[in-house]
């Protein structure tokens, strides 16, 4: 029997609802589930895991929410990874791989271990942090990104790229996208749309104050430095939206591959530009020809 773990953020409608349910059908499918302790009141009591480390002794896991709970999710199990099937309950669901109406041919699906794996390597982040030491570490599924901070002045970043410099930045801030979320912060500030699969990274200055800066495509292997010149402002390091702190003038942060592969679990015949195509509402043009 699969014993699989299930993480839920019942703040999203119907989530809280749905676990009883989600029970019943994997228990007609012979699986096993170990719910989160966040879940206790949702659940039966044999059913919930006693400790927020129960994730180590699963075959795979399930979330309730949207692509922020499937980011928890790989934090919590850090190196330890899982396979992920995310079940969308949010808007956009880029990462989840089916939604609440797929739900029973999911469980079918892995009951059978039909499910197609998609694997995402992790980008790992050491930084300076007086919490935990000169050099704390991070890792990284969507994006690493240094931002705003209290002050609205501008940003000086000295980049540089496997030891080589690039350049150095003057900007509202930067992101490090991985393919994974090439879709997310880094879209918004002009970078490309990676497939998630692709060995790459992308740097994207966000507002940069020359108009030849442009988001720049990097070899999936590459090792990113970027260090906030003297006379910069204070920016906010967030690894996967998470907030590792100020980092200060003259503070770096270094960025390249880890050895941590999370796997996405999808349905067969999951094709990822369909999908980008309804989350961004590609439709192609509007003229029509006589």
């Amino acid at each position: 029997m699969k014993t699989i773990g299930v993480i839920a953020n019942q703040d999203k409608a119907g989530v809280a609802d749905l676990l009883p349910h989600l029970s019943k059908l994997a228990r007609a499918r012979d699986l096993k589930l170990v719910f989160d302790p966040d879940c206790s009141g949702s659940v039966a009591a044999e059913e919930t895991a006693k400790t927020r480390d129960f994730l180590a002794d699963v075959d795979a896991v399930i979330t309730l929410g949207g692509d922020g709970t499937l980011l928890g999710a790989v934090r919590r199990m850090g190196a330890n990874t899982k396979p992920i099937l995310g079940v969308n309950m949010g808007k956009l669901g880029f990462l989840t791989g089916i939604t609440q109406d797929e739900l029973v041919t999911g469980l079918d699906a892995m009951a059978e271990d039909a499910l197609v794996a998609s694997p995402r390597r992790l980008q790992a982040c050491e930084y300076p942090s007086a919490r935990s030491g000169p050099v704390a570490r991070a890792f990284a599924l969507n994006d690493i990104v240094l931002s705003w901070g209290a002050s609205s002045h501008i940003a000086h970043l000295e980049v540089s790229v496997d030891g080589q410099p690039v350049t150095t930045y003057t900007c509202d801030g930067l992101v490090i996208s991985t393919p994974t979320g090439s879709t997310g912060h880094s879209l918004s500030a002009g970078g490309p749309v990676l497939h998630p699969e692709s060995e790459a990274l992308v740097i994207s200055p966000i507002c940069p104050h020359a108009m030849a800066i442009r988001p720049v495509v990097l070899h999936g292997n590459a090792e990113i430095s970027v260090r906030l010149c003297d006379h910069s402002k204070t920016l906010v390091l967030a690894c996967d939206g998470q907030s590792a702190g100020e980092m200060q003038p003259g503070d770096q942060i270094v960025v390249k591959p880890s050895e941590v592969i999370v796997n996405l679990l999808h349905l067969p015949g999951y094709q990822y530009w369909q999908i980008l195509r309804q989350k961004l509402h590609w439709r192609g043009s509007t003229l029509t020809h006589s």
